[in-house]
């Protein structure tokens, strides 16, 4: 790694422009950042002496500070999971899987259909064959 001004090893990056700088050519900023600042410079590449404060985000070439990350847990016993329920999206271990995809709580629902339909045609079957033996 060279410095953009003269080629020596580069020791830092400057804060402005982002390029490598030897310890000749600056500390925070780079020789011509720091002297092609000017008060009122309406240029948007060209901040400031200082480094970037904590408040505003730091150039794309400094450590990131990183964010707050909670890993997903199960909706029912807050495990670390990677599963996630197609129906209602909800994070789900193996312990609370349900069929096909779906959590135990969709997996419990899903089954409400068929045994709706099971009822309604053994009610009409029943139907049927009372129809048969009483005669209408």
């Amino acid at each position: 790694m060279h410095c953009h001004i003269c080629q020596a090893e580069a020791v830092a990056r400057c804060y402005t422009c982002g390029q490598l700088m030897c310890a000749e050519h600056g500390r925070e900023n780079c020789t011509r950042c720091a002297s092609g600042i000017a008060a009122g410079d309406p240029r948007p590449d060209r901040i400031t002496t200082r480094p970037v404060s904590s408040q505003t985000r730091p150039g794309w070439w400094r450590p990131q500070p990183a964010e707050a990350y909670e890993p997903p847990a199960c909706y029912a016993c807050k495990g670390l999971t990677r599963a996630v329920c197609r129906n209602c999206h909800a994070f789900y271990c193996t312990e609370h899987a349900g069929p096909s995809g779906l959590c135990a709580a969709c997996g419990r629902s899903a089954w409400l259909g068929p045994a709706i339909l099971a009822v309604i045609g053994a009610t009409l079957g029943l139907l049927l064959l009372w129809g048969q033996f009483v005669g209408f």
